[in-house]
């Protein structure tokens, strides 16, 4: 595979990954993600489109804005270097077949969910919702390997088949698990911003690799909480963005999901 291609795909997901910012900041308050133009969140002056370069304007201006010099979150950078990063790990999986393009946007979906419910605490429904509608839709785009189950039906419906069937199974199992908590706590454990995300996770990734995200996401949180409660005083009572482990499980499953399965299986 030639280098250039490779690059330029890893630059378009720096773009990307600028306008990722911009949804993050953005759709949590109701604003338009496509006017006004950007501007200094302190003084509000708009910024130039020199200084709004990703990735390099920040190291340029040493991550201060120019006219107030008031510091910049290092969020955006880090947004859009993992942006560019997600986006060239797939062109290297996938080497640009359909499945490159499709898991790009999921992995940018699952980029904007991870910081506005680390920021918000809220998984927007603009996103999770037309996110499940659009995993339906591209299914026949996708790696065939997400949606391979014991369903007995063909190959050319074996897609939408998985596709619907994850989104059920995905959205589905957090709400038992929700309900269930909720009955036996009396209080709400999970949000339907969880399931909705869930439901999208599995159209795209079939449901077998939604359980496996949904398995990761759970350990990695609780192995945080164990964390907080420990070193930082903190109690059980402390609520975790539950999205943001969610959606570190889902990149997980979409890149190391199938060889863990194919690894497990193996063994019976």
């Amino acid at each position: 595979m030639l280098l250039t291609p490779l690059l330029l795909y890893a630059l378009l997901g720096l773009v990307i990954g600028s306008f990722l910012n911009v949804c993050i900041y953005r759709i949590p308050i109701g604003k338009s993600v496509v006017s006004p133009r950007s501007a200094c969140p302190h003084c509000g002056t708009a910024i130039p489109f020199y200084d709004n370069i990703p990735v390099l304007s920040f190291l340029l201006l040493r991550g201060r804005c120019r006219v107030c010099s008031v510091p910049i979150s290092p969020q955006y950078p880090c947004v859009e270097l993992l942006t560019g990063a997600a986006f060239l790990v797939c062109a290297l999986r996938w080497h640009f077949a359909p499945p490159t393009f499709v898991n790009s946007l999921f992995l940018a979906v699952i980029i904007v969910l991870i910081f506005t419910d680390y920021r918000h605490r809220i998984l927007p429904n603009v996103l999770t919702l037309p996110g499940a509608v659009a995993g339906i839709l591209l299914s026949p785009l996708q790696d065939i390997e997400v949606y391979r189950d014991i369903l007995p039906v063909s190959r050319a419906l074996l897609p939408w088949v998985g596709s619907v069937t994850g989104a059920v199974a995905g959205g589905g199992m957090l709400l038992v698990v929700g309900l269930g908590y909720q009955k036996l706590r009396h209080r709400q454990g999970l949000g339907m911003g969880d399931v909705k995300m869930m439901a999208m996770v599995g159209a795209f990734l079939g449901w077998r690799l939604t359980f496996l995200a949904i398995f990761a996401g759970s350990f990695l949180g609780l192995l945080t909480g164990i964390y907080l409660i420990v070193f930082r005083k903190q109690t059980f009572q402390t609520k975790l963005p539950f999205g943001v482990f969610l959606g570190i499980g889902s990149a997980l499953a979409l890149f190391y999901g199938i060889p863990f399965l194919q690894w497990y299986l193996r063994g019976f």
